[in-house]
């Protein structure tokens, strides 16, 4: 699993015990944020989608280091408004913080 998420002039990024993955800009074809609850205690996890153009994704989840900064850059990459993160829930679906030109 991630330690540490990022987002820069680059792309999306995860950083791993054993190196850094992830997506530049000219392939991530969208991003979203969702809200799931976990079995068997219907634990809330919100989580950001991170689609690739190869059909690939990455799924970054709250508890990673990093996330509450990357949502926010990328939907200010976008130009799009925050969703609020804490009234999220796991009727709203997936809601598209990016979308590629491509």
């Amino acid at each position: 699993m991630a330690i540490r998420v990022f987002v820069d002039d680059v792309g999306i990024w995860e950083v791993h015990p054993n190196g850094t993955t992830g997506f530049p800009w000219s392939e991530i074809m969208s991003v979203s944020v969702y809200a799931s609850l976990l079995p068997p205690d219907e634990q809330r996890v919100v989580g950001m989608d991170v689609g690739h153009v190869s059909g690939e994704y990455l799924d970054i989840v709250e508890m990673i280091e990093g996330f509450q900064q990357a949502v926010p850059a990328v939907a200010a990459r976008s130009g799009c408004d925050v969703p609020d993160l804490s009234a999220l829930q796991p009727s709203d679906g997936f809601v598209e913080i990016y979308r590629s030109a491509l």
